[in-house]
């Protein structure tokens, strides 16, 4: 998978590169211009803040982002696609990155769908949900970076399978606007956070994993 390092501004401008090509966005040296935040929609983005005037973000769904480094990196993923296969495969075994790359034309082709007549209905199934989330999540997870970090990736990826399995109706609610969006403490590490459109993964309060699956904000 081909790997791109941009600068915050050129991420900040826009988004749509990143459908193309999986990157790494690293907050600049105080003495770079300062960038200006573009206004937010009140919803969930794929979205990173640094300090001073810098801001990543990625579009608007089928998206991942994982913040770590205290706050200074980012690594972000569209529709499935970005794991490492030199990471992913010492840890998971070939089956887990064919895995990404089968379901990741499912994933792009049901959030096109979305793109285009904006009804959320195959985005929030809970049997998609199951099977998506945890390869959604791997796009960002698995990176050369994040072994770097000293992250316990292998921990974080079962948790998510399991809350993905556990949670996958709940999560296909919270979507549907059937329930109330809430947070779950998992376990000693991590807790999750459903809301409307995205799952969030906060570990150990060092690193957070947004899985944003589509934003409800007027597009």
């Amino acid at each position: 998978m081909l790997q791109c390092r941009f600068p915050l501004k050129i991420l900040a401008a826009v988004g749509a590169t990143l459908t193309l090509c999986s990157g790494a966005g690293l907050a600049q040296g105080a003495d770079q211009a300062g960038v200006t935040a573009a206004p937010q929609a009140p919803a969930k983005h794929c979205q990173c803040e640094f300090p001073g005037s810098y801001e990543a973000y990625s579009i608007n769904g089928m998206c991942t982002v994982q913040r770590h480094t205290q706050g200074r990196k980012c690594e972000y993923g569209f529709s499935g696609v970005g794991a490492n296969p030199a990471v992913i495969n010492p840890l998971l075994g070939p089956d887990a990155y064919r895995a990404q790359l089968q379901l990741s034309p499912d994933i792009l082709a049901r959030y096109l769908a979305f793109a285009q007549t904006g009804d959320t209905a195959s985005l929030s199934d809970s049997k998609f949900i199951e099977v998506a989330l945890p390869v959604l999540a791997r796009a960002s997870l698995f990176r050369e970076a994040v072994v770097r970090a000293e992250l316990p990736i292998k921990q974080m990826d079962a948790e998510i399978v399991e809350f993905s399995r556990k949670y996958s109706e709940v999560i296909s609610a919270v979507f549907r606007g059937k329930q109330a969006p809430q947070t779950i403490k998992w376990s000693a590490s991590s807790q999750f956070e459903i809301g409307q459109g995205f799952v969030q993964m906060d570990f150990q309060q060092r690193t957070q994993l947004l899985v944003l699956f589509f934003s409800p904000a007027k597009r």
